[in-house]
């Protein structure tokens, strides 16, 4: 198990990795894009799109500290490597979608470099572990308390 504990990690800092690029990417484009010759990031659901991405991301990135910190400790890590990794790859998978929204037709096309953030984000809820896998071994940890 601990073999998985560490590479849910992995995939945990992966997802944080395409997350921060993803949400970079999409505060660029938001400055630079320009609608009635103002950038859509003064637009209030463009901002509230920005927020949620930011927050999720830095509940993950807490989570994941909080797993890698047990391990440097020495201490059982299962729990805590399944909750970072659910919720940083679907964290991940949110971030990448706000991000296509916010760039409309240009993400989706291969010379935006979030096409590739949004394909690479799909299959981190898969890795090491499907998403309802990692639900999982976190009610059972839950159920034995």
């Amino acid at each position: 198990m601990k073999v998985l504990d560490n590479s849910r990690l992995d995939v945990a800092a992966t997802s944080l990795g395409i997350a921060e690029a993803a949400l970079k990417a999409a505060a660029d484009w938001a400055n630079q894009r320009l609608v009635g010759g103002e950038p859509i990031a003064g637009k209030q659901g463009i901002q509230f799109k920005l927020a949620d991405m930011k927050l999720r991301l830095e509940a993950a990135w807490g989570l994941t500290m909080q797993a890698l910190a047990l391990r440097q400790q020495g201490q059982p890590f299962t729990q805590q490597s399944a909750m970072a990794k659910l919720f940083a790859s679907e964290m991940v998978g949110f971030v990448t979608d706000e991000a296509l929204q916010i760039h409309g037709g240009y993400g989706y096309t291969r010379e935006m470099p979030l096409e590739r953030y949004v394909r690479d984000a799909r299959i981190l809820r898969i890795y090491e572990g499907s998403s309802e896998i990692q639900r999982t071994i976190i009610a059972r940890a839950v159920l034995s308390t």
